[in-house]
């Protein structure tokens, strides 16, 4: 995508110029007198792109998915941390699908509106929760059957959201094309 694609918005204006007073003569006899009046066509439009939204997005769509599929595969028949089920060779619960769908649906939103704090919220929190659950693997094994490698990748995915929300530029373009008719 380059930075002329994208949304864009485009507004189109038409406004009449010229006083009541000046006339124009139409016709011969008789003469008649009508007001000239000239059309001025002002179409503005603007285009902008924002690449943090997009990785935003991604990390999102991809925790959504990962906690969809430990939550079907886990199913809600019974207690939310039994059975362990594996998706993409990383082991989950119930419960733990629920929390990644959770945190991407959040970051899937934070894209769709552009939001840079959401999205820095958003990855800051994955950080966080990544690196918790590297350090007290042990306190998670059972009720979210964590493992510590899909937690440091967690954390890496959280940390570039973070930081591509943080220093990524966003590019915006905007055009008037103003006409006489």
């Amino acid at each position: 995508m380059t930075t002329t694609e994208g949304p864009s918005q485009e507004r189109t204006y038409v406004e009449t110029v010229g006083a009541p007073t000046e006339h124009v003569v139409v016709a011969q006899p008789p003469e008649v007198l009508v007001p000239a009046q000239a059309a001025v066509v002002r179409t503005s439009s603007a285009t902008r792109f924002a690449p943090d939204a997009l990785i935003a997005g991604a990390v999102g769509l991809v925790l959504l998915v990962v906690g969809l599929i430990a939550m079907i595969r886990g199913g809600f028949d019974g207690p939310m941390s039994t059975p362990v089920v594996s998706v993409l060779g990383f082991t989950h619960t119930t419960t733990l699908g629920l929390i990644e769908a959770g945190a991407g649906l959040f970051l899937l939103l934070c894209a769709a509106v552009q939001s840079r704090g959401g999205a820095m919220f958003g990855g800051l929190a994955l950080a966080v929760a990544g690196f918790i659950g590297i350090v007290q693997r042990s306190s998670f094994k059972h009720s979210l059957a964590l493992e510590s490698n899909w937690a440091a990748i967690v954390m890496i995915a959280g940390a570039v959201v973070a930081l591509a929300a943080l220093m990524l530029p966003r590019f915006a373009r905007s055009s008037t094309i103003v006409e006489q008719r």
